[in-house]
């Protein structure tokens, strides 16, 4: 372990105050090695050093997050600091915190927790005054300069669309992440949106709607046996607003030989359910555009550090503050779009999916 590595677990632990963190890591000077610290030799790369902090690299998809936003950030010629969190609110502070003094001009944050989130960017603007994006979330605070997030409704609408064209009408369930993140209740207000008419009209029924903390598998796996025993296996449709809570649904489903009878859908094509849309028996997922997300970010972080202000598509109003940022869109994978879907991104490979 590194004497920087030490000094975050240290202050994360409560073993040494903040101030003195801050005072250990100005006297450690640049620690760049350490950070993953990514150097260009583009004469337009000037002095800009940006921050991008995960809540970890554990989740399949913020390795590639990490890599198409150090791709973009090469060719502007900025330099760029990365940390992982391990899913922890205290390291994520003190991440943030040694990135502060090593100079950085822009921070770029996925929290770990929303109101975790927005009282450190509170903390970022006091102590360094420098310009915060928001990523794959939009924290809510009136003090945040920019955001780059999916168009959660979207996703929801994409689901929706296709289960009514697919799926037989009557019994459905709804597998829902966390009820207090924007993310979460975005994806199932748009599938919602979408299938009120056949819920009114009595052709749909909502049998079974739960949340889930952590997005968690085995709470869709519960949910969706619960769903089984209440309708004697009587369930026509699965929509989910993720792919690991399509999996947890998957076991449930693949336990009563259910699986590929009951229409299922999840998002983000992770690379099990691209086998299993594969095997058929799962009928879809949505994926967003992750690339023009981690390029957004970049351009975005690159724009602010030198005061100019980015482009953006869209806008929230937080506490009557407009925040731009950029709005991302998804798309639909399924059996038939599938091998299309992955000549034109790098999430997958051929060889992860069984083709």
């Amino acid at each position: 372990m590194s004497r920087l590595e030490k000094l975050i677990a240290d202050v994360s632990a409560g073993r040494i105050s903040r101030r003195d963190f801050i005072a250990q890591i100005m006297a450690l000077g640049a620690a760049s090695a350490t950070l993953g610290l990514g150097f260009s030799t583009k004469a337009n790369a000037g002095d800009i050093t940006v921050g991008f902090s995960f809540p970890s690299f554990e989740h399949f998809r913020w390795a590639h997050d990490r890599a198409y936003f150090q791709a973009r950030a090469d060719e502007l010629g900025m330099k760029y600091i990365v940390q992982g969190a391990e899913e922890d609110v205290s390291k994520q502070d003190a991440q943030v915190d040694a990135m502060l003094a090593q100079g950085i001009q822009a921070l770029i944050i996925i929290p770990v927790n929303i109101d975790a989130g927005k009282d450190l960017i509170e903390r970022v603007k006091a102590d360094a005054n420098i310009p915060v994006i928001s990523y794959n979330y939009v924290i809510p605070s009136p003090k945040l300069d920019y955001w780059c997030a999916r168009d959660n409704y979207l996703v929801g609408e994409i689901q929706a669309k296709q289960a009514l064209t697919q799926a037989k009408k009557g019994n459905w369930a709804i597998v829902s992440g966390p009820s207090g993140v924007d993310v979460a209740r975005q994806k199932t207000e748009g599938a919602l949106r979408v299938l009120k008419p056949f819920i009114d009209s009595g052709e749909i029924k909502i049998v079974s709607h739960e949340w889930h903390d952590a997005w968690r598998a085995e709470g869709a796996l519960a949910q969706i046996e619960n769903a089984l025993t209440k309708t004697n296996n009587d369930l026509q449709a699965v929509v989910a607003n993720e792919d690991g809570m399509a999996l947890g649904a998957l076991r449930a489903l693949t336990e009563q030989g259910l699986a590929g009878k009951v229409w299922l859908c999840g998002e983000d094509v992770f690379p099990e359910v691209g086998r299993e849309i594969v095997k058929g028996n799962i009928a879809m997922s949505a994926w967003t555009d992750l690339i023009q997300m981690g390029r957004a970010a970049a351009d975005a972080a690159f724009a602010l550090a030198q005061g100019k202000k980015p482009e953006s598509n869209d806008k929230v109003t937080v506490e009557g503050v407009d925040v731009a940022g950029m709005r991302i869109q998804s798309r639909g994978v399924d059996r038939a779009n599938l091998a299309e879907f992955l000549k034109l991104t790098d999430w997958l490979k051929p060889e992860d999916v069984g083709l």
